[in-house]
């Protein structure tokens, strides 16, 4: 996910493209243009088009041939099937792999939801940040680089849908997943972990 730490020229732009994004800045009709970004953000062509690229790779933007771009618009039956795909996924891979999770891990863990709490009420865009951090803080423990990918664009394309209809993730599962896995009680934690990703969609405003 975007992090805050951007570093390069395109980095940089691609962090603000990704922010105007999913807080509905653009509208879903509109054509984006390599010169319309090049003027806003008084930089020159190359960094604009690899930023675009890129949000086209993640599945945030639609290359439209010969006009331009526009944000892809995820409906609620494709959001149904990301959340199938996680929903067993995620919980899967726990059980295979709950022996890789050491203390350290879960500290990080506890710390992401401490810094949620920390956020402003109602601060969709930061609660949202923290949920995806926690999720991939978590499989990133599998050392499994291929399905990391997988699972880091399904959270991407998710982001969009959850940002805009202002859908506030809850770290209450979280936790109880930590003092699961903590307790090495892996049945209830994948339970858990389901529901969570489970709870998102049925809790989502659209």
């Amino acid at each position: 996910m975007a992090n805050g730490y951007a570093t390069t020229l395109k980095d940089q732009v691609y962090e603000a493209l990704f922010t105007d994004i999913i807080k509905g800045v653009y509208s879903p009709d509109m054509i984006l243009t390599e010169k319309f970004f090049m003027e806003k953000y008084q930089v020159s062509r190359a960094p604009i088009r690899e930023a675009l690229l890129q949000l086209t790779g993640k599945k945030f933007l639609i290359s439209i041939p010969r006009q331009g771009y526009k944000i892809l618009q995820p409906d609620r039956d494709y959001m149904m099937e990301l959340e199938k795909f996680r929903s067993v996924t995620e919980p899967a891979f726990l059980e295979r792999y709950f022996s890789a999770i050491d203390q350290e891990c879960l500290e990080t863990l506890r710390t992401i939801c401490a810094q949620y709490a920390a956020c402003p009420e109602h601060d969709f865009m930061a609660h949202w940040k923290y949920n995806c951090e926690f999720h991939l803080k978590l499989f990133s423990m599998y050392q499994n680089a291929y399905a990391y990918e997988s699972l880091e664009n399904a959270l991407y394309i998710q982001t969009v849908y959850f940002v805009q209809t202002k859908h506030d993730a809850s770290m209450n599962l979280h936790l109880a997943v930590i003092d699961y896995i903590e307790k090495k009680d892996i049945v209830m934690a994948m339970k858990i972990l389901r529901a969570d990703i489970e709870t998102l969609m049925a809790s989502g405003s659209l």
